[in-house]
């Protein structure tokens, strides 16, 4: 023991030899501490939890310094399943010695254990949620969180006493009884069991032990003797009659009646009070129902916006991918003009112009995409609209009505004035069989071209038509 004052060694004497300090109060205080220590351990060995925690708090405040009182009490509290409280013993008993302390490996047991950690950190919130059902009035929830918690850590003697209670509360006696044993087992000295115990074997017991009660029956005299002046009258008493027909059929009639009472008034009551019971349980049940379908709900809402999304997202990207989309469309815009640049020819132009669709050119093309355009066609416009009449021309004369028909659609968007283009575009239709598309092309040509060379012949056409 040393000084508190100077830190010396201090001798039996009651005061220190170093500093002359007056320790002789100091010395009973350590020793104090120091019996309440021991008491605590003796108290440890026989399972007194409660009892040993109550010592070892009394030892603290005699003596906060007492590191193995305080390591002590943080595995007790790890024993009765309050790991909460161990650690916040063992990180005490660090902040006041950190050199050769046995709690350094209590602390670094937990962690280290990855599966024990989890276990506890689960245990504490099935523990706080089954509170929660409790304060809720949700007794059957709260029972079932219970038995999760314990089936994690049985040595957990809060969530036995709490879930005895609830079976007290329902009064399930002989599950309450089980529960708080075990508690009992676990802690010798947890008062709040024992009574908790003691009402339940009250509960059980009780109606058992008054019906084994006999009180003693007087034994009756045989006679009575009275007197009349000098005379004395004996006359004896009158046994019990035995026993006749008529009190067979009065104990037959009584048994009848409770049966019949029990029946009739007992059992309709009970029926209408379980009834009432799963009613509230069903409705309980049906709101948590409820609110689990409106999450579900609220969810697949949820999940048909993001879908949505998704598939916006996809048609945007579709409109910059693909043959048809923006890049493509500006990769061959990009690639006539490279070959306008190079001379190359309207034919090689139009090869990368035809590649972009006239919807995008109308619908999605910027502006300046647009005008690029525009410009390109109107600048290779005469040579490549003559190139498809020569090459149109060629087929038709081939008989090749098909190309002929291709060449020359693109000889008129190119060159709208090409008065022949039209005419043979007109005649290759005709000669293909599509005598309709053929007379609305001659008379797009009368319309357009009333006085050209090749009117006249459009008539001949229409009139051989017969329009």
């Amino acid at each position: 023991m040393d000084c508190y004052l100077c830190g010396a060694a201090l001798s039996e004497l009651d005061y220190c030899t170093n500093c002359g300090a007056d320790v002789s109060r100091y010395k009973k205080i350590c020793y104090t501490s120091n019996r309440l220590y021991n008491e605590g351990i003796d108290r440890a060995r026989v399972r007194d939890l409660s009892g040993a925690i109550r010592v070892l708090k009394e030892c603290l405040k005699c003596n906060k310094n007492h590191t193995d009182a305080r390591n002590l009490l943080g595995l007790i509290y790890y024993e009765m399943g309050e790991a909460g409280s161990a650690l916040v013993q063992w990180v005490v008993s660090m902040n006041y010695h950190s050199e050769r302390n046995v709690a350094e490996e209590y602390l670094n047991m937990i962690p280290a254990d990855k599966g024990r950690q989890e276990t506890i950190n689960t245990t504490l919130k099935k523990y706080n949620v089954a509170l929660e059902y409790c304060r809720q009035g949700n007794n059957d929830l709260a029972v079932i969180q219970l038995k999760k918690v314990i089936s994690l850590n049985p040595g957990f003697i809060k969530a036995h006493r709490l879930l005895g209670l609830l079976y007290m509360q329902s009064q399930d006696w002989e599950h309450a009884k089980r529960e708080l044993e075990r508690c009992r087992r676990m802690d010798v000295g947890d008062v709040d069991a024992l009574l908790y115990l003691q009402e339940c074997q009250e509960k059980l017991y009780g109606d058992e032990r008054s019906q084994g009660r006999r009180h003693r029956h007087r034994e009756e005299p045989a006679a009575v003797y009275t007197r009349n002046g000098s005379d004395v009258l004996i006359q004896p008493v009158a046994g019990k009659e035995p026993l006749g027909l008529h009190v067979f059929l009065e104990i037959a009639l009584g048994i009848l009646v409770g049966v019949l009472a029990t029946w009739f008034l007992i059992i309709p009551g009970r029926e209408a009070q379980v009834r009432s019971e799963e009613s509230e349980k069903t409705q309980e049940y049906t709101k948590q129902i409820e609110q689990k379908n409106s999450e579900i709900t609220d969810l697949n809402t949820r999940i048909r916006e993001l879908e949505g999304n998704v598939a916006k997202q996809s048609d945007l990207i579709d409109g910059y991918s693909g043959e048809d989309g923006a890049i493509a469309a500006n990769e061959n815009l990009h690639s006539a003009v490279l070959a306008f640049l190079a001379d190359s020819g309207g034919m090689d132009v139009d090869q990368y112009l035809s590649r972009i669709t006239d919807d995008y050119v109308e619908q999605s093309a910027p502006p300046k995409f647009k005008e690029l355009y525009e410009y390109l066609r109107d600048h290779i416009g005469g040579t490549v609209g003559e190139s498809y009449y020569n090459n149109g021309m060629d087929a038709f004369h081939q008989q090749d009505y098909v190309n002929a028909i291709a060449y020359l659609k693109k000889a008129c968007e190119y060159d709208p004035n090409n008065d022949d283009a039209l005419y043979y575009l007109g005649v290759c239709c005709y000669e293909s069989g599509d005598v309709n598309q053929a007379a609305d092309i001659f008379n797009d040509l009368l319309t357009r071209f009333p006085d050209s060379a090749q009117a006249d012949k459009a008539r001949q056409r229409l009139e051989a038509i017969g329009e």
